[in-house]
């Protein structure tokens, strides 16, 4: 489904933005079952301050920082699942195959969801800095951590309302550093830590719809915003159970899906 063109940018530049992906009547009911299992009303905004579902097996929530961030792991509800369309695994597959030389999940299929909630917040808006993912982990550049993962969201983001800021010239820049210097380590952790040291270029603020997907591989420098919009930002990101996937770990026996 994907051009050169396409898998060319998503090598170089380290993502790929696909607007509309996910149907809208399947982004929809993901968006309306997600305001159901935390016990909210998208229209009443005192209610956002509340999150009412009790724990479940398998199930797992955290409120972060000053409580305006919920995530939760292994959610299992079949309308967000089902945002993992034909459509999304056909072109997921297509970035991933390119990349076989780094270690990935079997499985063709996620078994849940780990939702990333950004609520509105009064404060001045910050650009923050970028992080490569792993980088708490004991994990190395080479072969590479991820072959590809994604954000999908069930909501609009509009700029400075819990968007994703990327490097688009990051993994080349980082490319460049690790060939001038190839003595240097190969963690992650180490890495991250000169990128205020290393050019990475003009950051770039992803403002996405409802159903855009956004696919970005193991090299891309990124991190999430605070949302000082008027309305939550819902996004998610795919989880496994499998032991391939164990170097992942978020919570319990949920992991990152890596296809």
């Amino acid at each position: 489904m994907l051009s050169e063109q396409q898998l060319t940018q998503f090598e170089e530049t380290g993502y790929l933005l696909l607007p509309g992906l996910i149907p809208q009547e399947t982004v929809t009911k993901a968006e309306a079952a997600m305001w159901r299992m935390m016990g909210m009303d998208s229209d009443n905004p005192d209610s956002w301050e509340h999150f009412k579902r009790p724990h479940l097996a398998g199930f797992y929530m955290e409120k972060m920082g000053d409580g305006k961030r919920i995530e939760l792991y292994g959610v299992t509800n079949p309308d967000v699942l089902a945002c993992c369309t034909p459509d999304y695994l056909t072109i997921i597959k297509q970035l991933a195959v390119r990349y076989p030389e780094i270690p990935h999940c079997e499985s063709q299929h996620p078994d849940g969801i780990w939702a990333l909630n950004q609520f509105p917040v009064s404060a001045e808006w910050k650009s923050p800095a970028p992080h490569l993912d792993g980088g708490f982990r004991d994990l190395r550049l080479d072969p590479g951590t991820f072959r590809v993962t994604s954000l999908t969201y069930l909501t609009d983001a509009k700029a400075h309302c819990g968007t994703t800021i990327i490097w688009p010239e990051g993994p080349q820049r980082i490319r460049e550093f690790r060939k001038k210097n190839p003595e240097f380590s190969n963690h992650i952790r180490d890495v991250g830590a000169h990128f205020p040291k290393m050019d990475l270029g003009e950051p770039m603020e992803v403002v996405v719809k409802q159903g855009d997907v956004l696919f970005f591989h193991h090299l891309l420098p990124h991190c999430g915003t605070m949302n000082v919009g008027s309305a939550p930002r819902f996004a998610i990101r795919y989880m496994c159970l499998c032991l391939a996937c164990r170097k992942w770990e978020k919570k319990g026996e949920w992991n990152l899906w890596m296809p």
